[in-house]
Parts: structure tokens; C-alpha cells; sequence
């Protein structure tokens, strides 16, 4: 048996070496949840257009969310200062 015949020869249906990323093939810090199957700097790249807020924009959510405008001052003022002391 010559290289080429046993070089990725292997069946690779689990494991790591079976997911790569849907957008770059990289095999690397892949997201699988949510059925992503992006790597992580994919995933930094495409969230806004895939629709993932970041938490710290809760705040923001508070603002524009008129459903969210019922919670009371004290609990957006514990919120905002414990963004602050992050």
C-alpha cells in the first residue's frame, strides 16, 4: 500500500476531524450549537447578520422595547450599574 492510498483513508464520521466550518472549512473552535457549525472568528464576523445581540446591549433593548419599559427604574438603575462596574 502506496501513501496515496492510505493518506485520509480513515471514515471520519464523528469526531472533530468529521465538522469543519460551514463558511471556511476550518476544523478549529467550531460553534456546533444552534446547529451553527461556524468557527468563532466566522461566527464574531457574521452575528449581526445572523441576528445575535451581545448581552451588553440590554441596556440598549430597555430603550427601545416598550414591553421592557414596565420594569421599574430601580431594577434598570441595578442594571446599569452593574454594567458600569464591569
Amino acid at each position: 500500500m502506496g501513501h496515496q492510498q492510505l493518506y485520509w483513508s480513515h471514515p471520519r464520521k464523528f469526531g472533530q476531524g468529521s465538522r469543519s466550518c460551514r463558511v471556511c472549512s476550518n476544523r478549529h473552535g467550531l460553534i456546533r450549537k444552534y446547529g451553527l457549525n461556524m468557527c468563532r472568528q466566522c461566527f464574531r464576523q457574521y452575528a449581526k447578520d445572523i441576528g445575535f445581540v451581545k448581552n451588553c446591549d440590554v441596556l440598549l433593548a430597555f430603550q427601545t422595547e416598550p414591553r421592557l419599559a414596565m420594569l421599574s427604574y430601580y431594577s434598570i438603575s441595578l442594571l446599569e450599574h452593574h454594567y458600569l462596574l464591569d
